[in-house]
Order: C-alpha cells, then structure tokens, then sequence
C-alpha cells in the first residue's frame, strides 16, 4: 500500500468506501475497499487470530469466545467507522457462527456489545462468494476451487468460467487441531486418526462431484497462502510465482513428519501464526490434491471477503 494507515484516516469521508469483516473459524479480518472508476481498491486489511473455533465446546460458543468475538469486532468498528458511516459496515460470519446450537444467543450478545449483526453463510453460500471474489481477479476457466477454512472446507468445481457444483465440509485447519492433536505438531496415531477423518468427509461429499481428473486447482484463503509462503521459503521458488506444485505439498508434509530443522525454521520465518494448524491444512490440501489428481495449484490472493462485497455491497455496479 502506498501510504500509511495513519495517513489514510486523516482523509475526508469518501461515501465509496466499504467496510467488510469476516468472521472465520481463525481469523477475524477487517478489510476497507474503496470502489472507484468501477475498479475495487483495497484501502486497508486488518487481522486478529481470535480462534473461535477453540471456544467451542460440546456445539456451544463459550462466554470466552463470545466475549473475544465482540472485542475484536469493536476494534474492527472503531477503525472502520473513520472510513465508512457505522450503520455501512458490513459483517458475514462462516462455520465460527453457523453450527452452533447458541447462535441466537451469540448474534443477539453480539448486536448488543457492538452494535453489528452478522450474516451468518450458509456452507454452500461461502463456497459461492469464496468463487466470486476469487475469480474476478483469475484467468482460471477451469478447475477445482479450494478454501480450507479454520472449521470448514469449501469446494468448487468449474468449468468456463461458472461454478457446477459447491461442496462444504464441516473440517478444518483449526478444528482438526483441536480435536485431535495434544502437542503442537501432530503425532503418528493422531495423524493417522485426522487421515481417516478428512478421508471420511471427502467419501461422504466428493461422491457428487462426479470425481475425475483435474489438473488445476485454485487455491483460496489463508491456509492455501501459508502453504504458498512456505513452498518458497523451501524450494526458494521466486516470490512474484502464484503456482505451488503439487508434489511440493507432499514433500513439505513429509518434512513436517520428520521433524526436520529446515521445515520448522521455514515456518517460524514466514508463517508463526499457523505453526500449530499448518500440518491439518496441508493433510486437507494433499486429499484434495489426491481425490481430484491435480498438477498444479494456483494461489488467488482474493477469496470470500472480495466475493461478498461484490455480491452483496456492490451487486450490479460491477
């Protein structure tokens, strides 16, 4: 970005902006864009790792989790409202909000404590909006779209350009972890039960797809941009390069069993952040890669936050 965060608010009010958070399993981010020349302009892009998907406990979101939820999205609200008006900024929430069994209870805490209601998106609806926002920026025309998301994994297959069929998975990068791993890294009895559990889900979904060979694959996320980073960081690929080659993927998991320095000091450079959930997103991306026999994977820097301001801000002005 060309100028400082600190520079940019002390512009005047421009009624073209608009503010979306996204309310993920992992990680809550703040993104600002402004539409102008009928081009979409990132202003400004925020994160917090809140990890909601650890706050969930026997299909509950905890008073701890509720209550990290509103304190990032107050501070969300505080720096969007010096760009946009309050009642203009837009929240969606995916699987941090959609299987819960206290939704009504959270949303309503929520609307209260912050002054936002968010959307909660259907599994399939997540799979759309990740597509839209993906592909507006993509030349793909044909593949598999991948997000692996902190509790769910959405796919998309596509042909010329239009989504066919929209899968969504209740697992994840963060929910595996939780649900399975005792340590940071994953051992080889829980390795073995998170295998069987990803292999359980893609049985039960992928059937419909209508499984063939796919060479491409458009990666969507942040799971799929870690593993990104930290192919280059290993195989020193040069930075401007958006392709991960599939053979990448297994060779860095292997490293990760193995428990080599070069693999950790990798991780610790480019991606700390994902250090305890990278090893589940990789065993995710790897099924993928193996179910559809994909060659290649294509990194998008655009996804779900792109697509819902496209599809559900904007609309027709595109």
């Amino acid at each position: 970005m060309d100028k400082t965060y600190e520079e940019k608010t002390n512009r005047p009010e421009d009624l073209t902006n608009y503010a979306i958070i996204d309310m993920g399993s992992n990680t809550m981010r703040l993104c600002v864009y402004r539409y102008e020349n009928e081009k979409i302009i990132p202003v400004i892009s925020k994160k917090e790792i809140a990890g909601l998907a650890g706050y969930t406990k026997t299909g509950l979101l905890e008073p701890a989790g509720i209550s990290k939820a509103c304190e990032t999205l107050s501070d969300f609200k505080h720096i969007a409202s010096r760009f946009v008006p309050e009642n203009e900024i837009r929240v969606f929430a995916t699987a941090s909000l959609r299987g819960i069994t206290n939704q009504e209870h959270v949303l309503e805490t929520i609307r209260l404590e912050t002054g936002l209601l968010p959307e909660v998106l259907s599994g399939e609806e997540e799979a759309r909006l990740s597509f839209t926002g993906a592909l507006r920026y993509s030349n793909c025309r044909d593949g598999i779209m991948i997000d692996i998301g902190g509790a769910s994994t959405e796919l998309v297959r596509f042909r010329d350009g239009e989504p066919t069929q929209l899968v969504s998975m209740p697992i994840g990068c963060l929910s595996l972890y939780i649900n399975n791993v005792s340590k940071v890294i994953p051992n080889h009895d829980e390795r073995k039960q998170i295998k069987k559990e990803i292999r359980d889900q893609f049985d039960r979904h992928i059937e419909q797809m209508h499984v063939q060979r796919i060479p491409l694959m458009l990666g969507v996320g942040g799971t799929v941009r870690a593993v990104h980073k930290l192919s280059g960081e290993v195989f020193a690929k040069p930075s401007g390069d958006p392709y991960v080659n599939t053979e990448h993927v297994r060779e860095i998991l292997d490293m990760l069993k193995e428990n080599t320095s070069q693999i950790f000091l990798a991780v610790y450079k480019r991606i700390p952040e994902r250090t305890h959930t990278i090893v589940t997103g990789l065993m995710i991306l790897k099924e993928a890669i193996k179910r559809f026999q994909c060659e290649s994977i294509y990194i998008s820097k655009y996804g779900i936050r792109d697509g819902f301001l496209i599809d559900r801000v904007i609309g027709g002005h595109i």
